[in-house]
């Protein structure tokens, strides 16, 4: 078995491959936040003055394609929602 090494982590889960163990966290640069290979599924949460605009990128995560969706939300969560579309 050889384990993978990057910046001295080991890989997580020894059966993923290094992409889904290493691109499955989130990235934050000021307001926007990306989400990678996890359960947000490639999503990207943008904090505007007083809502948050959500959107999913086009990518495969977990070997399946997944609906688009872009929703605005005084909390970032779709249950909350002022407007959506593709949910």
């Amino acid at each position: 078995m050889r384990k993978y090494i990057l910046f001295g982590k080991k890989k997580k889960y020894e059966k993923l491959s290094w992409w889904e163990n290493f691109m499955s966290g989130h990235l934050t640069i000021g307001r926007v936040t990306i989400y990678g290979e996890n359960p947000m599924h490639w999503a990207v949460n943008i904090k505007l003055k007083k809502t948050y605009m959500c959107f999913r990128l086009p990518f495969r995560c977990f070997g399946k394609w997944k609906p688009l969706y872009l929703y605005f939300s005084v909390d970032g969560t779709p249950s909350k929602a002022s407007w959506k579309i593709g949910l």
